[in-house]
């Protein structure tokens, strides 16, 4: 085996560490509160900011609003959070936090927004740029461009 085989193998492993990683988060998020990690990162994300709206979660996300307002149903469902159409506007719609998804969140694993999104805000400004050019070229060289993937939370739940 050469030195490049050896390097891809090392590539390779720290892929499945990372997968693995993600895996064990939410299968932690999901035996201590019953939500999947993405539907955690939501609750808090609308915790933060109370009366947000679908287009603004779903950007602070980074998924698609159709995504996001699938989520909010099932924690909508879950009486977790709860919609309010604004008076003025009646197509907007305000999110807010039930006490029951105050409580749910007090007690839930951190970080609520998950490993990937606190690790990479721990990344110097260098070293970020750094792995997302290195992730952009592994991308285009494994030819699956896909808008969808992209906008589709870990794990998708």
């Amino acid at each position: 085996m050469d030195a490049r085989d050896v390097q891809q193998q090392s590539v390779i492993r720290q892929l499945r560490i990372l997968y693995r990683a993600v895996q064990a988060h939410s299968r932690e998020v999901e035996k201590a509160c019953g939500l999947s990690s993405a539907q955690l990162w939501m609750l808090y994300e609308v915790s933060l900011s109370d009366g947000i709206n679908v287009s603004d979660l779903a950007t602070i996300l980074s998924i698609h609003r159709s995504t996001s307002s699938n989520m909010l149903d099932k924690l909508e469902n879950k009486r977790l959070i709860y919609r309010d159409r604004s008076k003025s506007d009646q197509r907007s719609v305000h999110i807010y936090v039930t006490e029951e998804g105050k409580r749910l969140l007090a007690k839930a694993p951190s970080p609520p927004q998950g490993r990937l999104s606190t690790t990479l805000a721990k990344l110097s400004g260098p070293e970020l740029t750094k792995l997302e050019n290195s992730l952009q070229i592994f991308i285009d060289t494994l030819q699956f461009q896909s808008a969808e993937a992209s906008m589709t939370p870990i794990p998708d739940n």
